[in-house]
């Protein structure tokens, strides 16, 4: 069953009568919503860090597959076609947003040493991440939350893998010194 989206782009199409929407096309774009929407969805997802904008930032990529539809076909390779499209909608959702956004449920900072709960790690996790680069944080997140390899991370941004491997690096590198005051300090005896 074909998602929101597709009905919404095929009625409003419909609705216009415009020349050279033929069923054929809207029958492909709703197989390719279909078939691609939940991979889109957790991407979008994955790098907003957010249901809800995930959701938007989706939608926004299957409006663009539309109207990509209408003038020239569908794309020879959709599935990439629609995550470099989808990555795309979700860092302009990142730039709309503010650099970094208050966390409401962040930990008071202590004075006294203390093991960090996990709810404390993860608040700590997800600020980090909203103060890397929005370049290092796609790279970053579309490695670790979307599982993909560096070559087809570098394929999806259009960059080499070699860039994707250096600004992953510096993505986890600052991570890791942001995070390191959650770690027990050892004993050194």
């Amino acid at each position: 069953m074909p998602c929101r989206i597709a009905r919404s782009c095929c009625a409003r199409s419909r609705s216009r009568s415009k020349p050279g929407v033929s069923s054929a096309s809207t029958r492909e774009f709703e197989a390719l919503v279909a078939h691609h929407r939940r991979e889109v969805f957790a991407l979008c997802r994955s790098v907003l860090r957010d249901e809800h904008l995930g959701a938007d930032a989706a939608q926004e990529a299957f409006v663009r597959l539309w109207k990509r539809m209408q003038s020239a076909g569908a794309p020879e390779e959709p599935r990439g076609w629609l995550r470099k499209t989808a990555l795309s909608s979700a860092i302009d959702v990142l730039r709309r947003r503010p650099r970094s956004e208050p966390l409401e449920n962040a930990p008071e900072p202590t004075h006294e040493p203390a093991t960090a709960t996990e709810a404390e790690l993860r608040a700590g996790f997800e600020q980090a991440l909203g103060e890397l680069p929005e370049g290092q944080r796609a790279i970053f997140l579309l490695r670790h939350d979307g599982g993909l390899r560096l070559s087809e991370i570098a394929q999806t941004l259009g960059l080499s893998r070699e860039t994707v491997r250096t600004q992953f690096a510096r993505a986890a590198l600052k991570l890791q010194t942001k995070l390191s005051a959650f770690r027990p300090e050892q004993d050194q005896r």
